[in-house]
């Protein structure tokens, strides 16, 4: 099944700890009426 979903997606870089406490820092640095409800964070296809 890995070997299907990989064909029709092709391969998919996965998310390092860094890329999710990169995102957990931009929250908790907002000014005080800023509200963060939800946040999607997901790999993409870029290359860096």
């Amino acid at each position: 099944m890995l070997d299907e979903i990989k064909g029709r997606f092709g391969a998919i870089e996965r998310l390092e700890a860094e890329d999710i406490a990169d995102n957990i820092a931009y929250i908790v640095t907002r000014p005080r009426h800023v509200a963060i409800n939800e946040i999607l964070v997901r790999p993409t296809e870029q290359q860096g």
